[in-house]
């Protein structure tokens, strides 16, 4: 995504930490291409501190990490059901928000969806953690197909695991067993969390066997990630489950690139009920700079700094006054212009959401999603 120009003395106080020096190494570990790396180059000159970002692919790479211990992660940012793991294993310890001075609920709230979202989570989780980005998923489609969008408008869900209700037959699935599973289960109108060895009421069948029978039926042709999007850019795939922010991602590059808004070749459809999700920063027990922690969460709510890192990220800003500078820009900047339809268009800042989180499954629950999800790949 374009990258906004940072107006230093316009935009930030600058604190430099009594005692810090380039001896003081800030270990964090997140998900890969998703923060501003000019922000981070800005907190280490500012604070006279290096900062290390190892990458993390999956939320349970996070987890063991962590647990190991072999390296003493300062920071880490997992998502909503690894981050209440963490909390009930005892790895993280409570955020110290009296150190966060850009931490304001009232005067600097959270977005509504975001405030939905938390609310889903255990009590007490809360003190755990300080949302980072959040955002749903969809259904991202090639827009070159003609009546695909009226179908998936017509029909949502039945649209991607019903052929005969889509005019393609190039469709695919994210390739992680539990966006599988929740996915047809949303389809079926049931609970996406549901444990896989129960019955709902009214079937014959388990949640995980009504679930295989889902995907079966569905005849996907791909199992993959980051390929998904990137197939249906090139006209190679019409339809597949994503993240709404891995589409956004790919749309600004675009439209960077000259893409018209108005014509786009690929879109994204957001049923009602979705999977959606939050990472947050936490810090785990072993961190070694507590202080330095809570000061690089505090750099990125500070609301300029918030803006500026949603400018490279294509998830949602977790604050409300930034969403709404964003999404209310009027001027003639084009690319400013496109980002604010986009926000407005694909994270609208609505008491209605009804995103609904991944539970935190167990080993043994795992294990018999993946055999499940195995079996439809190999069919």
């Amino acid at each position: 995504m374009k990258k906004l120009y940072i107006l230093l003395a316009s935009v930030l106080t600058i604190f430099i930490l009594n005692g810090c020096t380039m001896n003081n190494k800030l270990l964090i570990l997140n998900w890969g291409e998703y923060i501003n790396d000019d922000l981070v180059l800005l907190f280490e000159e500012t604070y006279g501190v290096e900062v290390s970002i190892s990458i993390a692919d999956s939320n349970e790479l996070f987890y063991s990490k962590i647990k190991s211990g072999t390296t003493a992660y300062d920071l880490v940012l997992p998502g909503d059901y690894m981050v209440e793991k963490l909390i009930k294993e005892d790895l993280i310890q409570q955020i110290q928000f009296d150190k966060l001075s850009n931490y304001d609920p009232v005067n600097n709230p959270y977005m509504h969806g975001l405030q939905s979202l938390m609310a889903t989570m255990s009590i007490d989780s809360e003190n755990y953690f300080v949302p980072y980005f959040w955002g749903t998923f969809g259904l991202m489609y090639n827009n070159r197909v003609s009546g695909l969008k009226e179908a998936l408008e017509t029909h949502g869900w039945s649209a991607y695991f019903e052929p005969n209700l889509r005019p393609t037959k190039r469709v695919g699935m994210y390739d992680v067993a539990q966006y599988a599973y929740a996915s047809s289960l949303l389809y079926l109108g049931l609970d996406p969390n549901a444990l896989p060895d129960t019955t709902p009421e009214g079937f014959s069948k388990t949640h995980l066997e009504l679930s295989r029978q889902a995907l079966n039926q569905a005849e996907f042709t791909v199992f993959a990630d980051d390929a998904l999007k990137k197939d249906i850019q090139a006209n190679n795939l019409d339809l597949a489950f994503v993240w709404t922010g891995d589409f956004l991602d790919m749309l600004y590059v675009d439209l960077d690139e000259g893409l018209d808004y108005d014509n786009k070749t690929y879109d994204i459809y957001i049923p009602d009920q979705t999977m959606a999700f939050v990472d947050s920063f936490v810090i785990p027990k072993k961190s070694r700079h507590v202080d330095l922690a809570h000061e690089f969460i505090n750099f990125f709510l500070n609301p300029d700094n918030a803006y500026e890192n949603a400018s490279v990220v294509g998830y949602s800003t977790p604050l409300a006054n930034v969403y709404d500078r964003i999404a209310n820009y009027t001027g003639d900047d084009v690319w400013l212009t496109n980002w604010s339809r986009a926000y407005s268009d694909y994270y609208p800042n609505t008491e209605n959401f009804k995103g609904i989180p991944y539970a935190s499954f167990n080993q043994t629950i795992m294990a018999q999603l993946l055999l499940m999800f195995n079996d439809v790949k190999t069919k």
